[in-house]
């Protein structure tokens, strides 16, 4: 069974991309683009719960594909029978949508110098060694592409069947060359707007607003594109006149550059609908974090935290471990342990 029809995915397309950050103020220092994307289901609407993912499936570029095709001297029609696939496929399609290019199988690594280190991808090696990998082993001993997962950033309510996400179109040095995330830039750069992917919802268990919420102050720490799915909190409280206090804390790198739904949160901040504590780690020398400015904001939080306050976490491991650190400080550890047995303190970090 393919991952396709395990994970139930269905064709979505791609609706529109708009770029919310810039580089232009920031010197030398590099900094990856951040785009707001929206997408829709091609046949049908979708249902989500604020808080859930949209796991997607992207593809590997096609001119990588005929390179490593070429470099191994395979032809790209020869029919490939995997378990990775539904159905019998070209092996051009195969690599394209079925093959992790990414990653070293351990079975493959004979075909390599032995000090190939992780930074190597698969890819990039075939290039450079173009080893004679058998075919039938090549295919046996191929991974699969796994879906990578965003969150959400809109509320079903008010969505008009769209889905929202915040994507930070990573790149870093490889071996040989400049690469990408291969996920966030088949979003950010690769796909075009009308063009299809195949996507599917990732449900989550505790890191979403339910009943027990409603009146309840909520306290929503995030940090770069962890900011997404309180977009979708906030959408949600507002839809249903939740009287809860919304208290927003987010942290990046730059005001100027990376302070995301600006005006989203301004227009909340003016109505009395949230308040908004930001720490941008560069702006100044003594940099400032979004558990920094936690610390500061001390007797707001004890003030929640007796009005049965709920705390939501999402960014990085770092951030959740750091954020843990500064609640305990304020609250005492067994306050904290409560919280989270209590389900008051939710984290989805990565």
């Amino acid at each position: 069974m393919s991952l396709f029809s395990k994970f139930k995915a269905q064709w979505m397309f791609l609706h529109s991309r708009e770029l919310c950050s810039s580089t232009s103020d920031i010197g030398n220092t590099c900094s990856d683009p951040v785009f707001q994307i929206l997408c829709n289901p091609v046949r049908s609407e979708i249902s989500y719960k604020v808080g859930d993912s949209l796991g997607v499936f992207p593809t590997n570029p096609s001119t990588l594909v005929d390179s490593v095709l070429d470099a191994l001297q395979y032809g790209p029609r020869s029919p490939v029978v995997s378990r990775h696939a539904d159905s019998v496929l070209p092996l051009h399609e195969f690599l394209t949508s079925y093959v992790d290019l990414d990653k070293i199988p351990k079975s493959l690594r004979p075909f390599f110098p032995g000090d190939l280190d992780d930074t190597w991808s698969l890819a990039e090696a075939i290039l450079v060694y173009q080893p004679r990998i058998p075919f039938e082993e090549f295919i046996r001993s191929a991974m699969p592409l796994l879906p990578r997962f965003y969150s959400i950033a809109s509320s079903p309510t008010c969505s008009h069947g769209k889905l929202e996400l915040l994507v930070r179109c990573v790149s870093f040095q490889g071996k040989t060359q400049l690469r990408y995330g291969l996920c966030s830039a088949f979003l950010c750069k690769d796909l075009q707007e009308g063009e299809s992917f195949r996507g599917f919802i990732q449900p989550t268990r505790h890191f979403t607003l339910e009943q027990k919420n409603f009146g309840k102050p909520l306290i929503m720490i995030g940090a770069g594109t962890g900011i997404a799915p309180y977009k979708g909190f906030l959408q949600h409280r507002i839809y249903h006149q939740d009287v809860g206090s919304n208290i927003l804390f987010f942290g990046e790198r730059f005001e100027k550059s990376n302070f995301y739904y600006r005006d989203f949160l301004q227009e909340l901040i003016v109505s009395g609908k949230l308040q908004l504590f930001t720490a941008f780690s560069r702006d100044s020398e003594s940099k400032l974090y979004v558990q920094n400015v936690i610390e500061q904001q001390k007797e707001l939080i004890q003030e929640v935290y007796e009005q049965e306050a709920f705390f939501f976490v999402c960014g990085k491991k770092i951030l959740g471990t750091e954020v843990k650190r500064a609640l305990e400080q304020i609250l005492g550890p067994k306050a904290v342990r409560e919280l989270i047995a209590q389900k008051r303190l939710v984290s989805d970090v990565y």
